[in-house]
């Protein structure tokens, strides 16, 4: 049985031609508690392989039988491939058209396969991005060239975990997102004439989000669906700054509902160094901090002081 994975991510090269044996190289970068996670998916994953290999090999078996008669081939992703698939000899006089040939379930144990191991890459890269807030990619599943009888290691997606990290933490990977993500939020358009401003005790962010227009007419202020992620990654990157962690969301405002903001006072935040956040009908939000110092860290933190405006 083969041992890695087929991937591919970008412009990356394919791990399944370049890698014909597993090398541990990153392994020990994880904790045990990761590693239980992985190998606990791994096992699963190998039970419904062997399951799904022993329906295929049964199926194989049975429609070897029509070798000659349909002159059917077997694609590199072991799926049966021949020329009018379902119509060949429908117009003979008996009745042979009528019985159950394997061809179509074949292929779907094909499918199958190739979803079971999407499925594994997808938990095991996602897993490591829940668990650490970083944003690993999930590579693509070749399902043209994945062979039957493959059996992936989920020490091949540690490595595209520890790749990405770059030499860096996990912690220092995550703050480096989620600073990039927030300043994608906050930086103003081309076309803008205002920036993110310090005055005092308080942070202000014009043009952050939008309000939905219907139900404005109703005055209702809820927040346009497209704007929905803005204000987590904006929560997000507001409890980096003023407090040091990466688990920040819209949870941090008490009494908070995105389908009715209250645009007439201040909110209470959760979080330590920034005790207030201020929703404005024209997209602006202010923060206030405990105080001026506590307001400008978080704004050289947040790289707000490098942010400029373009000249006209």
């Amino acid at each position: 049985m083969q041992t890695t994975t087929a991937t591919k991510a970008g412009n990356a090269p394919d791990l399944l031609s370049g890698i014909l044996s597993v090398q541990v190289r990153n392994e020990d970068k994880i904790t045990e508690q990761d590693r239980i996670y992985c190998q606990n998916q791994q096992e699963m994953l190998y039970k419904t392989l062997d399951q799904i290999d022993r329906w295929y090999a049964i199926f194989k078996e049975e429609a070897e039988q029509y070798r000659e008669e349909r002159k059917f081939h077997y694609e590199e992703n072991g799926k049966v491939s021949m020329r009018d698939f379902y119509s060949y000899h429908n117009d003979r006089d008996d009745y042979s058209h009528n019985e159950f040939k394997p061809f179509d379930i074949l292929n779907d144990m094909v499918d199958k396969n190739c979803n079971a191991n999407a499925n594994f890459a997808s938990r095991i890269i996602s897993y490591f991005n829940k668990a650490y807030y970083v944003s690993v990619p999930v590579p693509e599943i070749d399902k043209k060239t994945l062979p039957m009888g493959f059996r992936p290691v989920y020490e091949t997606y540690v490595d595209a975990v520890i790749g990405h990290l770059g030499g860096k933490s996990f912690r220092e990977t995550a703050e480096a997102e989620l600073l990039n993500r927030f300043l994608k939020v906050v930086r103003p358009s081309c076309w803008s004439k205002v920036k993110p401003e310090l005055k005092k005790d308080k942070i202000m962010f014009p043009e952050i989000l939008r309000f939905d227009e219907f139900y404005l007419s109703y005055n209702r202020n809820q927040i346009h669906y497209n704007y929905r992620s803005n204000i987590e990654i904006f929560c997000e990157g507001i409890a980096f700054g003023a407090d040091d962690t990466i688990h920040g969301s819209s949870n941090m405002i008490t009494g908070f509902h995105a389908d009715n903001v209250d645009v007439s006072g201040w909110y209470d935040l959760t979080t330590t160094s920034a005790e207030q956040i201020r929703f404005y009908k024209n997209g602006r939000i202010d923060i206030r901090f405990k105080d001026c110092a506590a307001a400008e860290s978080c704004f050289k933190r947040l790289r707000l002081d490098e942010i400029t405006l373009r000249e006209d």
